[in-house]
C-alpha cells in the first residue's frame, strides 16, 4: 500500500529467500550443505518486478511467484535464510534492486541492507495475532494448515532469526516501532503514511 501510494517498487525480500529455496529443491544440492547452498545462491538470477498489485518473482528468467508459496518451499526457506553466504548474496541483490527506489520488507533491511534508509519501520504484533494473520495467508495455498502448526512455525522462526550470528533480527535504533496488535491494515497504513509525510516535509 505504501509502495503504491509513493509510486515505488515493492520488494518483499522473503520472496527472494523462497526463490533460493526453490532453486535448492530443483537442484542436486543438499539443503544442509551450507557451502553448496551459498554457492548456488550466488549463481542464480533472482529478480522482482511488476507493480505492488501484481508483484512477480523470477528465478533464472522463469516466473515463480506462485510456486515459491508452496509448502515444500516454505518448509526450508527460513532454514536456508540463516546461512551467511546466502544472506550475503541476497543482501547484494537487494541493494541493487533498492537503488531504483523502493519500499522494502524484510527482517534486516533497516540494520544491514539499507542502514541509511530514509524511513525505517519496525512492525510487530502479539504472536497470537501474527499467527492468525499468517494462517489466513497460508490457507490460500494450503487449506489443511492449522493454527497450532502456524504458531509453532512462527515461534521457531523468531527464535532462529533473533539468535542467528549473521544479521539477526533486531530493530534499528532509529526505526519507528509500531505495535499493530488490534490494528487494521488501514490503521497501520495511515500511521506509516503520516510518518513518511512528516519526514518528507521536514
Amino acid at each position: 500500500m505504501l509502495a503504491r501510494k509513493l509510486g515505488l517498487l515493492y520488494i518483499d525480500t522473503g520472496s527472494m529467500y523462497r526463490a533460493v529455496a526453490l532453486a535448492v529443491i530443483e537442484s542436486t544440492v543438499n539443503e544442509s550443505d551450507d557451502t553448496a547452498v551459498g554457492s548456488l545462491a550466488e549463481r542464480i538470477d533472482i529478480d522482482l518486478g511488476g507493480d505492488p498489485d501484481s508483484l512477480y518473482v523470477s528465478l533464472n528468467g522463469r516466473d515463480v511467484s506462485d510456486r515459491i508459496r508452496d509448502e515444500d518451499v516454505t518448509n526450508i526457506s527460513s532454514i536456508i535464510s540463516t546461512i551467511p553466504a546466502v544472506r550475503r548474496a541476497m543482501v547484494k541483490r537487494q541493494r541493487e534492486l533498492g537503488q531504483r527506489g523502493a519500499v522494502m520488507n524484510g527482517r534486516d533491511i533497516g540494520t544491514i541492507v539499507f542502514p541509511n534508509a530514509d524511513v525505517k519501520f519496525f512492525l510487530d504484533a502479539a504472536i497470537a495475532e501474527r499467527a492468525e494473520r499468517r494462517l489466513t495467508e497460508e490457507r490460500e495455498h494450503n487449506p489443511a494448515a492449522t493454527y497450532e502448526q502456524t504458531l509453532a512455525d512462527i515461534t521457531e522462526r523468531d527464535r532462529r532469526d533473533t539468535t542467528r550470528a549473521d544479521s539477526p533480527l533486531v530493530a534499528a535504533d532509529d526505526a519507528v516501532r509500531i505495535d499493530s496488535t488490534g490494528m487494521s491494515i488501514d490503521d497501520v497504513f495511515e500511521k506509516m503514511s503520516m510518518i513518511v509525510r512528516e519526514r518528507s516535509d521536514a
